[in-house]
């Protein structure tokens, strides 16, 4: 049988009482691929501020590309992509062999803790939140991101210190889904989650000790899953935060699974129980 947290109720006249998370400013990106050029046009068109095409570029997903950008006014430059100085400047390396002759600068929005619960609010569907605490690894936040928009996650939510951000990398790893999550940057996570806990959402966090297997536990509240480093897990402070925590059952003589396998089983989890129970 699943253990459900007991109901927790909304907290009013607490506006006072909240820390101001003021708008981070977008972050400039500079992508290559073609998949993550069209994934930010179809997502956003107006953050694509320029796109990049190697002379002599053809195929029928660049006439796609050129079309929808035309449709929106997106500048192109035909030719080489960028100068070498323009990818160090956006992504801080040189990633040509990877653009496959096909890149944009991008301007990624980036929204405050209030402005992404305001969102939540529209929804008659219990939220789902991930929050990742020391995952500094691009490709397994690229990897994570993949299966959070594919979950159907609602908002992710990166602290400033100790974590990898949304690169050019990141973005090629999660092909293209991080243009489809609304992308949330705090100063601090136990401040945060504080925030959400008197918006009456549920914090899980993941601990490979834990005797509270993610399968018996219901996940169809309003929740927060709390992923933290392969090695080290959560931090001391941002676990004592947490309402719970859950553990993926494991066989054999391992411990410990990658962040992004971790994600994926307990995201996925939470997609079969509220399935089972809203359909």
């Amino acid at each position: 049988m699943s253990q459900s947290p007991p109901q927790r109720s909304r907290k009013k006249n607490i506006q006072s009482k909240k820390p101001q998370h003021r708008t981070a400013p977008p972050k400039d990106l500079f992508v290559g691929g073609i998949h993550s050029v069209l994934e930010a046009l179809k997502a956003n068109p107006h953050c694509v501020k320029e796109i990049f095409v190697e002379k002599d570029k053809k195929g029928l997903r660049l006439e796609e590309l050129l079309e929808m950008a035309k449709q929106n006014r997106v500048p192109v430059t035909l030719g080489q992509p960028a100068s070498e100085g323009t990818y160090r400047k956006y992504s801080g390396s040189l990633e040509r062999e990877q653009s496959q002759g096909v890149s944009a600068r991008i301007v990624l929005p980036i929204l405050a803790l209030e402005e992404l619960l305001a969102k939540l609010k529209k929804s008659d569907k219990p939220p789902l939140l991930l929050a990742l605490d020391s995952i500094q690894d691009p490709h397994n936040l690229g990897a994570i991101i993949r299966s959070a928009v594919a979950a159907g996650v609602n908002g992710l939510i990166l602290p400033k210190d100790r974590s990898a951000f949304i690169t050019g990398t990141v973005v090629k790893v999660s092909a293209g889904a991080a243009f489809h999550l609304d992308i949330c940057r705090v100063t601090n996570l136990v401040s945060s989650f504080k925030v959400l806990k008197e918006e009456g959402i549920w914090i899980f966090g993941t601990a490979k000790d834990s005797s509270q297997p993610v399968y018996e536990t219901d996940l169809t509240v309003p929740a927060c899953l709390v992923i933290g480093s392969e090695g080290k897990g959560l931090r001391p402070l941002v676990a004592e935060c947490c309402d719970m925590y859950i553990s993926i059952p494991m066989h054999g003589s391992l411990d410990s699974l990658n962040a992004s396998v971790a994600a994926g089983i307990i995201l996925f989890e939470t997609v079969r129980q509220r399935t089972a129970k809203y359909k």
